[in-house]
C-alpha cells in the first residue's frame, strides 16, 4: 500500500425542500444537506463500503495529465484519503465487494480485465480475463453467499462474465444480452439478474442456473444505464430521458420520476427508505421518497455526479463526482475543476 494522508477542503451545501400535505398545501421545510465534499483521487468513478473496516473504497482510473490507476481508501467521517492501493497496470472503473471475504473486484475497461484485491492486505490477488480479443468490462455484481462475481461485458451483443470468487478465475459467460448491457441487480434471491440494456431501452431477466435470458421488458425510459432494487421493486436510472423508473419484477411500470439530465447513478437506502439518483449533466443528486415516489430534494454535489453508495449501518449517502473532461490546449492555462474528482457526503 502507498500511504499518504491528504488535507482536503470541505464545503457545505444546503437545499431547502418544502414537503406538501395531502391537500397540496406547503406545511414544513426540511433541509437536505451535502454536509461535506472532499477530493477523492484522480479519475474517480465508483465506490464500495467495506463492512469489515467501515471505510469507503473509490476507484480512480487516472487522467490524461496524471496517468495511472488506484483504489483510494477514504475515512467516512471526514472524507480524508487515508491510504491507496496502486492499480496502475490496470486502471479501475467499476467496483463491487464481497464483504464475507473482504475482496473487491474492479472492472478495468481499458485493459478488458477484472482485478481482485484483498482489502485486508491491500494485495492484488488476481487479474482476470475471459480470453477474448475484445471485451468491455463495466459493472460488478457480487453474490456473497455463493462467492460468485458477475461482470457486465458491453457489446453487441453483450454478455455477463461469471467469476469464481474462491479461485478468482473466469468460469463462463452468459450471452445474447442485446446491445450495450450495463447495470445489473438482483431482486428476490440471487438466481435471476436484472440487466439494463441501453441499446434496446430494455431490462433483461437472466436465469443464472440455465445461463439463459428468461425474458425482457421495457425500462420505461431512454438509455437505461444502471439498476437497483429494494427487494420488491426495480429502480432504473435512464440517462437520456433523465428519469428514474420504478418497475415490478414482471416489468410493469409503476412510475416514471423526472430527476435531471444524465441520470446515471442509482442507490436505495433501506434505513430511510430513500432512492438516490446521481444526475451527471445537472451536477445534482435527487433524493426520492421510496414510499410516495416523490422527489424530496435535489442536492448539488459536484461537477458530474456518477455513483452513489449508501452506508448500510448509518444510511449516509456518498456521491462520487467525476471531473469535467476536455483535452488540455497548448498555450492555454490548465483549468482545475475543484468540484470534480470528489466525494460528497449527504446527511
Amino acid at each position: 500500500m502507498n500511504v499518504g494522508k491528504v488535507k482536503l477542503s470541505k464545503i457545505r451545501l444546503t437545499t431547502a425542500v418544502a414537503l406538501a400535505t395531502g391537500i397540496g398545501m406547503v406545511s414544513t421545510a426540511h433541509a437536505q444537506e451535502a454536509v461535506q465534499s472532499s477530493r477523492a483521487g484522480t479519475g474517480v468513478y465508483e465506490a464500495v463500503i467495506s463492512a469489515k473496516d467501515g471505510h469507503i473504497y473509490v476507484t480512480g482510473a487516472g487522467s490524461r495529465a496524471v496517468p495511472g490507476g488506484a483504489l483510494y481508501k477514504i475515512n467516512p467521517s471526514d472524507l480524508a484519503i487515508v491510504d491507496s492501493i496502486s492499480l496502475k497496470e490496470n486502471p479501475p472503473f467499476g467496483i463491487g465487494i464481497n464483504n464475507k471475504t473482504n475482496t473487491v473486484y474492479t472492472t478495468n475497461t481499458r485493459t478488458n480485465s477484472v482485478s481482485a484485491v484483498d482489502l485486508t492486505t491491500g494485495k492484488l490477488l488476481a487479474t482476470i480475463t475471459n480470453g477474448a480479443d475484445e471485451s468491455h468490462t463495466r459493472e460488478v455484481l457480487v453474490d456473497e453467499g455463493k462467492n460468485l462475481v458477475y461482470i457486465s461485458d458491453v457489446g453487441d451483443p453483450s454478455n455477463i462474465w461469471v467469476i469464481d470468487g474462491k479461485t478468482n478465475t473466469y468460469l463462463h459467460a452468459i450471452g445474447n444480452l442485446g446491445k450495450t448491457a450495463t447495470g445489473m441487480s438482483f431482486l428476490k434471491g440471487t438466481d435471476k439478474i436484472y440487466v439494463t440494456v441501453i441499446g434496446e431501452n430494455a431490462v433483461y431477466v437472466v436465469d443464472v442456473k440455465s445461463k439463459q435470458v428468461e425474458h425482457k421488458f421495457p425500462s420505461g425510459g431512454e438509455a437505461p444505464v444502471n439498476i437497483t432494487s429494494d427487494g420488491k421493486h426495480l429502480f432504473v436510472a435512464n440517462q437520456k430521458s433523465g428519469t428514474i423508473t420504478v418497475l415490478d419484477g414482471k416489468g410493469k411500470l409503476i412510475k416514471s420520476i423526472p430527476t435531471g439530465a444524465g441520470a446515471i447513478g442509482i442507490a436505495y437506502d433501506s434505513i430511510k427508505q430513500r432512492i438516490y439518483s446521481a444526475n451527471r449533466q445537472t451536477g445534482t443528486t435527487s433524493i426520492i421518497d421510496a414510499k410516495t415516489l416523490a422527489v424530496v430534494a435535489d442536492v448539488a454535489t459536484g461537477s458530474h455526479p456518477n455513483h452513489v453508495k449508501i452506508d448500510p449501518k448509518t444510511g449516509e449517502a456518498f456521491v462520487i463526482n467525476k471531473t469535467k473532461g476536455g483535452r488540455p490546449v497548448e498555450g492555454q492555462p490548465v483549468v482545475v475543476d475543484t468540484n470534480g474528482d470528489t466525494i460528497t457526503k449527504i446527511n
